[in-house]
């Protein structure tokens, strides 16, 4: 099999590279990077992580029984949420307070929050209640045992 230019290629790169540290650089340098690896797993930074949920909770496919919730979470706490059936945002933290009273003011964030619940829920309420929550049937498990 004759070699392709870029097999040549590969291994005179590897071969330079190679040559480039002797065994005891490229062993200290494998020992240092394993030694960052180890730190980097065991040393957690503390950091901050808010996040989002926005469900839908019906009981029939009618807009009027769909409710959305949009909930405003800081480090796992919940913060604030609209809620369709409340009509608006209520805050759980001080923090939650003060940006719900702000965003109640503003019916730009209002408007919005009604016109995802006709846009996310009503849709894929109709998929999930007609092609998931009527059906019904019985189950059945498959089981089969080999002998060894």
């Amino acid at each position: 099999m004759k070699p392709t230019m870029q097999t040549d290629y590969k291994q005179q790169l590897s071969v330079r590279l190679c040559q480039c540290l002797s065994r005891d650089q490229r062993n200290m340098a494998s020992s240092f990077l394993s030694f960052s690896l180890l730190f980097i797993t065991v040393y957690t930074a503390d950091g901050f992580m808010e996040f989002v949920v926005a469900r839908c909770e019906f009981n029939s496919t009618e807009l009027e029984d769909v409710r959305y919730i949009y909930s405003m979470y800081y480090n796992k706490l919940e913060y604030a949420r609209f809620d369709s059936s409340v009509g608006k945002f209520v805050g759980y933290t001080e923090f939650g307070v003060k940006n719900a009273d702000y965003w109640n003011n503003d019916p730009s964030q209002l408007g919005l929050r009604l016109h995802e619940r006709e846009t996310y829920c009503l849709g894929n309420v109709k998929i999930d209640y007609n092609y998931a929550l009527t059906k019904s049937g019985e189950l059945v498990f498959e089981t089969s045992f080999k002998p060894r």
